[in-house]
């Protein structure tokens, strides 16, 4: 991967990271889902068997809609989400900059994100319905009812879509 683009995604890892303390273990518009049912993909859609992903060091995609971008290392993976039909939880108070337009994978942990940047149209890379992505412990899954990316040494993760999220 270009310098460049690694500098990026560095960039927008350690946005990810400032000035926010990790939100609760789950949320979302309905119960929260039995962990017992993740698998390493295709996590809270419950979709097809799980595809063979695509190996890469790093690598900043977005989903067919364009409606998310994301970031994704060897360790943890932030995507931002441009429409949505849910709310975040409140905003903590050791957040001073933008609350809850994308969630991440930081540290082995799920959270919402704390950022003064954006992902959205840093990519030019689509992560097709169908496809998935590898790097490290993290790999996410592009479906096109949303996004999963999980840790898999963990086991914690994220859904994201326009109409629900889940932080499991």
């Amino acid at each position: 991967m270009a310098p460049k683009i690694r500098g990026i995604v560095a960039l927008a890892l350690l946005g990810a990271l400032s000035g926010c303390s990790p939100s609760g273990s789950s949320a979302g518009d309905g119960p929260d889902p039995d962990p017992s049912a993740f698998s390493s993909a295709n996590v809270g859609f419950g979709g097809p068997a799980p595809v063979e992903a695509a190996v890469v060091d790093e690598a900043m995609f977005r989903t067919p809609s364009q409606n998310i971008a994301c970031a994704l290392t060897d360790s943890e993976v932030r995507c931002d989400i441009v429409r949505k039909a849910w709310k975040p939880p409140a905003k903590p108070a050791d957040c001073e900059l933008d609350w809850g337009n994308g969630l991440a994978v930081i540290g082995g942990r799920a959270t919402f994100t704390c950022v003064g940047d954006t992902l959205v149209g840093t990519s030019e890379t689509t992560l097709e319905y169908g496809q998935a992505l590898r790097s490290g412990s993290v790999r996410c899954d592009s479906e096109n009812l949303g996004l999963t990316c999980k840790d898999d040494e963990t086991g914690h993760g994220f859904t994201l879509a326009v109409s629900r999220y889940t932080l499991f």
